[in-house]
């Protein structure tokens, strides 16, 4: 079966990116379809010539396609639903949601993966479901900001906890376009255009909407930055010896989220981050998602204030 494969990225990404999509089509033991999506023209020449020049990639299916012709597909695909077209123009990320949509019929897949992956092991995507969505898990979540998320609690509108942005598997006709048509004017976007998480609040939003579940939070690992790791980080410990800590010869695949990002291709010269001996050829749980109450959501926020008050952010270099 091949496999339809997104990733929406800019050209800055480039450094971790590229090990993304090697590693990828090195693992995976299904055939990929991957397409690539981006910004202008430039962009696009830049992440064409990068790629073309990768040896291993010769013979792999992959394009990469602007906001261009994203654009004008989104003139026919969308054409009814306006507030969506509108999301679109928002923060780039944004896009991870909706562009996909845009290459694919009906009931075909769109698996949609952030460009800070790394695929450590011989590993096959888990079957994207005929209704629902399936979404990364990490132990907190990354929806922000706290006046977008109380903004969508008062819509009101159901939220998934513990989502993360990593990767989605959804199919065309699985995804109510008439309700996010709606959900994106109801919460108004403009306000927030600076803030690339709001792709998290949508994909919470659509969760609950949709139904599905979490991919299994072992087979498809996210980096967390805990308490131990903000501080080892702070005192200067080596970014790539911490990705070293992670359990790669037990994942499919490893969310390098946040600041881990940059420490990939250091962590790839020194050995912490290399393409391991396991094979994982089966499907995994999928977890079904867990709503995010709006009383616990306070209390993160009076926690979140009181460490902010104290200095814990500062300390850490993590705010």
């Amino acid at each position: 079966m091949i496999r339809r494969v997104f990733c929406i990225l800019s050209s800055n990404a480039l450094p971790y990116a590229r090990h993304a999509v090697l590693t990828l089509f090195h693992n995976c033991l299904e055939e990929v379809d991957l397409t690539l999506i981006t910004d202008d023209a430039e962009d696009k020449a830049t992440i064409d010539a990068a790629l073309a020049a990768e040896a291993s990639l010769a013979g792999k299916k992959w394009r990469v396609a602007d906001k261009d012709e994203c654009d004008k597909r989104a003139q026919t695909v969308f054409a009814k639903h306006q507030n969506i077209a509108a999301f679109r123009d928002g923060h780039p990320c944004w896009r991870k949601v909706t562009d996909p949509l845009l290459f694919i019929e009906r009931d075909e897949e769109a698996i949609t993966l952030d460009p800070d992956l790394y695929f450590p092991n011989k590993f096959t995507f888990e079957e994207t479901p005929a209704t629902g969505i399936q979404i990364f898990y990490q132990g907190p979540n990354c929806l922000y900001p706290p006046a977008a998320v109380e903004k969508a609690f008062n819509i009101p509108v159901k939220l998934a906890d513990h989502v993360d942005i990593g990767a989605a598997q959804v199919r065309l006709s699985a995804f109510d376009l008439d309700w996010f048509d709606w959900f994106c004017g109801a919460l108004d976007w403009e306000e927030f255009t600076p803030f690339m998480h709001i792709e998290a609040i949508a994909w919470s939003a659509l969760a609950m909407q949709l139904g599905g579940g979490y991919l299994d939070r072992e087979a498809w690992h996210c980096w967390q930055r805990g308490h131990l790791k903000r501080v080892a980080i702070a005192a200067g410990f080596p970014g790539d010896k911490l990705l070293r800590m992670e359990p790669l010869d037990k994942i499919k695949c490893i969310h390098v989220s946040g600041p881990s990002k940059w420490w990939v291709v250091d962590a790839i010269k020194s050995g912490a981050l290399k393409s391991g001996g396991a094979v994982f050829d089966q499907p995994t749980p999928i977890k079904p998602f867990i709503e995010y109450e709006y009383e616990t959501f306070q209390r993160q926020q009076r926690t979140k204030d009181l460490a902010r008050k104290l200095g814990y952010y500062k300390l850490t270099k993590s705010e």
